[in-house]
This record gives C-alpha cells, structure tokens and sequence, in this order.
C-alpha cells in the first residue's frame, strides 16, 4: 500500500508491507500532489512540487531510484523568472519545542540591506506548512519583502501529539511559539525589525 503524510514540513510518499506492517519513504521530493502506480508495480508517476520548483510530472522506480521529470510545463515560468527556494530554519520556543520556519528571501537579495518582514501564520489550525510551491510565497519576496512561514503547535507533521495540544488552547502554546519565531527573526542584521508584519 502506498500513501503519503504530513512529515516536517515535506509530504512524502511511503509504501506499507501489509504482512510485516513496515513502513518504509519510497521518496521525498518535498511535497507530493498526487500519485499513481503503474500495473506492474515497478514505477510509479507523480505530481511533485517545492517552494522553488512548479509542479511537474514525474516518475519514479517503486524503490525510489531514478526519478527523472516527465513534464516541463512550467519551466517557460522557470527559466523566465527568479522563482525563490525556501531555506529552513529551527526556533526555539518557551514551549520548550524547535518550531520549524520556512524563509522564503526577496529576489536580489542582499544580506548587507535591511528587508520588511511578513510572517504568514497558517489556518487548519491542524494543518503545515510545507515546502511546496505557492504563488504568495513567491509575489511577496518579488515585491521585495521577506516572507517566514512557521510551524508551531498544531502543526500536522510533527506527531500527533504536538497537533493536538493546539485543541482548546488556541491562544496558549501556539502563541508562544508565533512570538518566538517573531522575536528570533527580528534579530537576524537583514530584517528591518521596524517594519513587520503578520498575515494567515
């Protein structure tokens, strides 16, 4: 059986041998979309994406060898465009938990200027943010901004416990870990600590 999960902030695909129950990642190729496996079982073709990579199609060998991009419909955008990657970063919390945060960097980047900051706190509230390409994770940093996409209490991804211990505290832990993440980057030299602001 093949299926894919929320893990830190990527979504995987993994297989399950019924009879042993072993769990094994087939591949990670940051975030998967949708999947198919052909008749033979031996490949299997999917929809892939990251914060710096458009969805494709790919394929892929069913013990995750040789994945190799089928589609290039996106790449006029690529070549085109300075589409951002996102870098990963972990902050600690007075929760006591490392909260992952994507950065997603302004286009020209230059680490001797000072940039806005919006940090894009996520809905579900049981849900992540993965690295997965999105058109606000890239318009923002075009119009000059540094965007950080946190994953604090609540977030799937991170065992079920840390997803759930957002349910009837909505304004408890999460907070603290939304603050930290806000109190971290501000000191970091190329975020203009006077200019930030939260979106979700």
């Amino acid at each position: 059986i093949y299926f894919t999960a929320d893990v830190r902030g990527t979504v995987p695909l993994y297989n399950i041998d019924v009879a042993t129950r072993h769990v094994k990642e087939v591949v990670n190729p940051r975030t998967t979309d949708v999947f198919t496996i052909a008749p033979d079982g031996k490949t299997i073709a999917l929809v892939s994406r990251a914060v710096g990579t458009p969805r494709d199609l790919w394929h892929v060998h069913s013990d995750g060898s040789a994945m190799k991009r089928l589609s290039f419909f996106n790449k006029p955008v690529e070549d085109a465009v300075d589409i951002r990657p996102a870098e990963e970063i972990w902050i600690s919390s007075p929760t006591g938990a490392k909260i992952q945060t994507f950065i997603v960097k302004p286009h020209d980047f230059d680490p001797s200027k000072k940039y806005p900051l919006i940090l894009n706190v996520h809905g579900g509230p049981q849900s992540q943010w993965s690295d997965g390409f999105r058109g606000d994770w890239q318009v923002y940093p075009g119009s000059g901004y540094i965007v950080a996409f946190p994953n604090p209490h609540g977030s799937t991804g991170f065992g079920q416990q840390f997803t759930a211990e957002i349910s009837k505290d909505w304004t408890g832990e999460v907070y603290q870990d939304v603050m930290a993440v806000a109190d971290s980057l501000e000191k970091i030299p190329w975020v203009d600590r006077e200019r930030i602001g939260a979106m979700g």
